[in-house]
């Protein structure tokens, strides 16, 4: 075991990896063991079991912190492959529905559930400082609890709305580049304004 206060958690398998291999896969990815995504790893352990081996899957977070890069580490769903959408309601959960149907499961950490685990219970609603909660207090804490500090339903995805294929491409009559013709007679940026200005500097970034 990679890190000796996880040893008696050795026998912890996450998506069909070993912990230690999930950790590893997590600090490259992520680039920290972070705990948040570990607590993910467990959410996407449960709904692949309840969705099963022989559903092709999206998934969809609720929130832009540490799930994606838990569904993209531990599931073949990516921002690049379309499979991954954010929607940002600011909760920490998670879907896989099937492509075709809709029909999935949706995994939540429950607080109700949470709070017979007060390390972890603090450290999620952010009511202890960190330094009161280091990795090798956190993350067996976050094992301990493991499902138990979870809740699932069955869900149906709305019209598989973002299964949509990208459609045609054109160029922007505006700015002249490539853009999705379905967003509209210009293309978003010309639209609604980009996120950048225009820079002269030619300084090196600092």
């Amino acid at each position: 075991m990679r890190l000796t206060y996880l040893h008696d958690f050795e026998e912890t398998v996450l998506s069909g990896l070993t912990l230690s291999e999930a950790l590893d896969k997590i600090e490259g990815f992520h680039g920290s063991v972070a705990p948040g995504i570990l607590i993910g790893g467990l959410m996407i352990d449960l709904a692949q079991e309840l969705v099963g081996d022989s559903i092709l899957y999206n998934a969809v977070v609720e929130t832009p912190y540490c799930l994606p890069d838990a569904v993209q580490i531990f599931t073949p769903c990516t921002m690049g492959n379309n499979w991954l959408k954010v929607v940002d309601y600011g909760r920490f959960a998670v879907t896989l529905y099937n492509k075709d149907s809709g029909k999935g499961i949706r995994v939540w950490v429950d607080l109700n559930k949470l709070e017979g685990f007060r390390d972890v219970f603090n450290w999620f609603l952010k009511r202890a400082p960190k330094k009161e909660l280091p990795l090798d207090v956190l993350l067996p804490a976050i094992l301990h609890a493991g499902r138990e500090m979870l809740s699932y339903r069955n869900v149906r995805v709305f019209d598989q709305a973002w299964g949509v294929k990208k459609g045609a491409v054109g160029v922007c009559p505006a700015c002249g580049e490539s853009y999705p013709v379905n967003h509209g007679t210009v293309c978003r940026a010309c639209a609604e304004g980009p996120y950048y200005c225009a820079s002269e500097e030619q300084e090196p970034l600092q």
